[in-house]
């Protein structure tokens, strides 16, 4: 099963009354998983992550393979196991690519809203305050913005689901700062908010 884990900028992470190290591409094992008690923790939507360890003051992310005894507590995606492995460490962009592929993998999950340092995910609009922080719209007439060096995911759907979904690096491929975006037939699309609605541009 593949997961999200965040970690301390040494890679450790508290595990019960102490804390554990994890090296990338090394199983880490635990004798019994339960939830928020025993095991090794980890999240299957990444953004969950963030409410044990905040995106910046050096903490880190990573995609893991979770295997063994699996258990789940209903509580957002989190999970214990009993063998964990990190496999990839993740770039703030890919943070944001993945947090948009849940989106469009589980269309109808609830709990994909989130709001913290760094980070701005919700309906309709979205914005990044500084360079590298994620903001993520999701609505019919996504909006997002942010300075250089921020990532902005686009999430368009309608009554029968996601209909197009976009990741953006502003700086990159001329996207530009503090701008409106949107996104339309898959391309990213600027978007001059005008009185008495929106006027679309196609974006360089």
């Amino acid at each position: 099963m593949m997961v999200f884990k965040a970690t301390c900028s040494d890679m450790t992470c508290t595990m019960g009354s102490g804390t554990f190290r994890y090296q990338l591409g090394v199983p880490a094992t635990a004798e019994g998983s339960r939830c928020g008690s025993t095991g090794l923790h980890a999240c299957e939507y990444v953004l969950d992550c963030t409410g044990y360890y905040g995106l910046g003051g050096g903490n880190r992310f990573f995609l893991a393979e979770a295997a063994g005894d699996i258990a789940e507590d209903g509580i957002n995606t989190r999970i214990a196991c009993t063998e964990l492995t990190l496999v990839q460490e993740l770039t703030s962009r890919e943070i944001a690519a993945q947090a948009v592929l849940y989106m469009v993998k589980h269309p109808r999950r609830e709990g994909w809203k989130k709001a913290g340092r760094l980070l701005d995910v919700k309906e309709d609009c979205a914005i990044a305050e500084e360079p590298g922080a994620i903001a993520i719209a999701r609505g019919s007439r996504p909006l997002a913005k942010g300075p250089l060096g921020s990532h902005l995911g686009l999430v368009r759907e309608d009554g029968s689901g996601i209909t197009d979904a976009r990741i953006l690096t502003v700086g990159r491929r001329g996207i530009k700062p503090d701008t409106w975006y949107t996104v339309r037939d898959g391309l990213p699309v600027e978007a001059g908010i005008a009185e008495g609605g929106r006027d679309e541009t196609e974006a360089d």
